[in-house]
């Protein structure tokens, strides 16, 4: 990979991770944080259920929620778009370690911000799992900024350079 797509990778998860946070707020928000029962999926499946025969078989396996396919959205939008930054956190972490002769960071960083990305993931089970424990509940923010800081940190270190 040439240096300059890794600067772009980094600038474009930093802004994702942007986008993850917001979105997290807003389906925190909107009442939507438990709009999936489960994890990772919603209703036992990849997707939120659409079709009255899909919604029924939901509501046969989870009897005691109550469906409401808008707030199933945003809730399986910010797992879709946190699990394509977990992706590309990834990527990071392994142009990081395979390039650790020409990026301006310590490859210890892009390895410290999976850690996180994966506990972030767990925490983010935990939010649905535990319903909306204050306490995982706030962890799952304060993880979130983190990400994102390390994230602008690295993405700042490439692009305030002249190469």
């Amino acid at each position: 990979m040439h240096y300059q797509n890794f600067k772009r990778l980094t600038l474009f998860a930093a802004l994702l991770a942007l986008c993850v946070v917001v979105l997290g707020a807003y389906v925190r928000l909107s009442d939507a944080g438990l709009g999936c029962p489960d994890w990772p999926g919603c209703y036992g499946t990849l997707t939120v259920p659409q079709s009255e025969q899909a919604i029924q078989k939901a509501q046969q396996v989870f009897p005691h929620s109550t469906i409401e396919t808008g707030k199933a959205w945003k809730e399986m939008a910010h797992r879709y778009i946190a699990g394509l930054l977990g992706l590309l956190v990834l990527a990071i972490f392994a142009l990081g370690w395979r390039h650790k002769r020409i990026i301006k960071v310590s490859p210890l960083l892009p390895s410290a911000l999976l850690l996180i990305i994966m506990f972030q993931a767990a925490l983010g089970m935990w939010t649905v799992t535990m319903l909306l424990k204050p306490a995982i509940v706030s962890a799952h923010l304060i993880g979130g900024m983190t990400t994102l800081g390390l994230l602008v940190w690295i993405a700042h270190r490439h692009w305030g350079s002249e190469d």
